[in-house]
């Protein structure tokens, strides 16, 4: 919320993220976000290069790249799960893709820029 007002933008609406109903499913979720993670530190990278930081509008990325480790972590958890459904990890991975999506399409809408 800090970046939106240092951006000078609105919120847009989201409706709750539905939580994972099994271990795999979790570790689908698991698996996309620890992934954009990785994506972050790229970002991060950018963004400050136009004077977003930790302390100005890409507090989100510094509180995503704050843990370099948990990639790894996270491949040890999937290596050592108990239980593991491959269509129902892949479906919960779609289902947070999809949300992702919707989430930049309705900022799309209220900002009327598009961004893909």
């Amino acid at each position: 919320m800090a970046d939106l007002k240092d951006l000078q933008e609105t919120r847009a609406p989201m409706p709750d993220f539905p939580p994972p109903m099994s271990a795999p499913a979790l570790l689908g979720t698991l698996y996309v976000l620890e992934g954009s993670s990785l994506g972050a530190r790229f970002l991060a990278r950018q963004v400050a290069a136009l004077g977003y930081t930790q302390d100005f509008g890409a507090r989100h990325l510094a509180i995503q790249t704050a843990s370099p480790d948990n990639w790894q972590h996270f491949l040890r958890l999937l290596d050592t799960a108990p239980e593991w459904d491959a269509e129902a990890a892949a479906g919960a991975a779609h289902t947070l893709f999809r949300y992702a999506i919707d989430a930049v399409r309705r900022t799309d809408s209220l900002t009327e820029i598009f961004h893909g």
